[in-house]
Formats: C-alpha cells, sequence, structure tokens
C-alpha cells in the first residue's frame, strides 16, 4: 500500500494521462464504427445509383426496338397498282401524253359520254390550263367518244339482241321502223356577228356554249381574246363585231330583268 500510495503521490501526471487515453478509447470506439457504417452504407448507395443509371438506357433501347422496327417493316400485303392501258387508235398517245398531266388515266376509262359531251369536257380542261394543242381536240375526241361511249347507247342494242322478235302473219304487217330524231340544230340570232361566230366558234366547242352564257360586253372581250389566246383563228378586224354581237344577243340575265318588270 505503501509502495502503491507513494506511486501515486510521485506520478500523479502519469496516471491522468493514463486515464485520458483509456476514456478516449472507450469514446472513439463507436464513432468509428458508425464512421465506418456511413462510409459502407454511401458506397452501397453510389452503386444502387449508379446500377440505375446504366439500366434506363438499355431498358429504353430494348422498348424503342420492336416500335422502330414495327415502323420500319413494310406491310405484306401492299401490292403497286395496275397501270390502266388504254385501247390502240389514232387518240391513245394524244391520252398519254397530255391527260396524265392533272389526273390518272381511270378519269377516261370509268367515262361515258358522246362526241359532244368529250368535246365539252375537253374544252374545260383547256380552259383550266391543259397544254393540249388545237390540232389535236378533235383527234381526242373522236377517240375517246369511239373508246368510252354512253352505257346506255350499247345497252338497248344487246337488250334487242337477247329478246327474240315477235312471230307476225305477215312482212306487210310489220310496223315500219321510225328513224330517231336528228339532234337539234342550234341557230344563233340575225346579227353582224353571226357568221363570224358559226365559223370560228364551233372549231373547239358547241354554239351552245354561247348561247348559254350571259356576260356584259367587257366579259366577253376577255372571253374572245382567251380564245384567241388559245388558237381560235378570229381574225383581229372582226373581233369588236363578234364582241358587240355576243353582248347585244347573250348579255347578263340581271340587266334584262328590270326592263321587263317595267314593261309590266
Amino acid at each position: 500500500m505503501r509502495t502503491l500510495g507513494s506511486l501515486f503521490s510521485r506520478y500523479p501526471g502519469l496516471v491522468a494521462f493514463l486515464l485520458c487515453i483509456f476514456c478516449l478509447g472507450i469514446l472513439c470506439a463507436p464513432l468509428n464504427s458508425q464512421s465506418r457504417n456511413a462510409a459502407a452504407f454511401g458506397e452501397a448507395s453510389l452503386s444502387a445509383v449508379a446500377h440505375g443509371m446504366n439500366a434506363i438506357p438499355a431498358a429504353a433501347s430494348h422498348l424503342a426496338a420492336p416500335q422502330d422496327a414495327g415502323q420500319a417493316a413494310p406491310p405484306a400485303t401492299a401490292t403497286a397498282p395496275k397501270p390502266v392501258e388504254l385501247p390502240e387508235g389514232d387518240g391513245k398517245p394524244i391520252a398519254m401524253e397530255y391527260c396524265q398531266d392533272c389526273h390518272r388515266l381511270t378519269n377516261l376509262t370509268k367515262a361515258h359520254k358522246n362526241l359532244d359531251d368529250w368535246k365539252d369536257t375537253l374544252q374545260l380542261m383547256i380552259d383550266r390550263g391543259s397544254r393540249l394543242p388545237a390540232d389535236k381536240i378533235d383527234s381526242l375526241a373522236q377517240y375517246l367518244a369511239a373508246n368510252f361511249p354512253p352505257k346506255d347507247a350499247t345497252a338497248p342494242a344487246a337488250a334487242t339482241a337477247a329478246v327474240p322478235a315477235p312471230p307476225t302473219s305477215s312482212p306487210d304487217a310489220a310496223a315500219p321502223s321510225t328513224p330517231a330524231p336528228a339532234k337539234a340544230v342550234v341557230e344563233l340570232p340575225d346579227g353582224d356577228g353571226k357568221a363570224i361566230a358559226t365559223e370560228n366558234c364551233q372549231v373547239c366547242h358547241k354554239l351552245t356554249n354561247l348561247t348559254k352564257a350571259h356576260k356584259s360586253l367587257d366579259d366577253w372581250k376577255d372571253t374572245v381574246q382567251l380564245m384567241i389566246d388559245r388558237g381560235a383563228n378570229v381574225p383581229a378586224d372582226k373581233i369588236d363585231t363578234l364582241v358587240q354581237y355576243l353582248a347585244k344577243n347573250f348579255g347578263p340575265k340581271e340587266a334584262s330583268a328590270p326592263a321587263s318588270g317595267a314593261a309590266q
């Protein structure tokens, strides 16, 4: 006891130092374990985040691949449309060259018109900008009317051939066949411009295009000039006479309506 007491009395600083080291060892042990746990948790979190970042592009590419493949694959049943083959004839090259500028050839094969209606159709196409030359209009109209006539024009003939004629008692008893009435000819009103209109306007269209139109003097001037620009052979010294004649006989309808109402 004396020895221990003398030791503590002689070395109080050493004892205090040893006690401090012991206490610090006790306090630092939990802190070190906590720091190691925190470091391990941080490393695990960073690893999970990195794995998630790598997985996102892989999943996106996996989802996009079927969609892109479905869009790129053409339909198995798609087939190219069968080209239209027009009947042989003088007007076939004309139709092949000019009619396909604005529409398909099926517009021709599905239409069924007579010669006059085909002429009106061609003139309408020219009015809308077709580059069909004036000297080829008649050939093309004849070709179209021969190959694509009205359906009702061939139906009666087929029906007549299918049904046998009833027997007659004698040849004299048969009723005479009546010829089909001829198409009425348009007669223009008399006037100084009648001969000019009859001679020049029928080259490209029917005279009914004149009789059904109702335009003012200025509008008729523009129409006549437009026809000349498209190839009409109206002499320059007869243009004014023709315009005056057309404006007098085929003027606007509303211009004559008030006058007839006042007369009543």
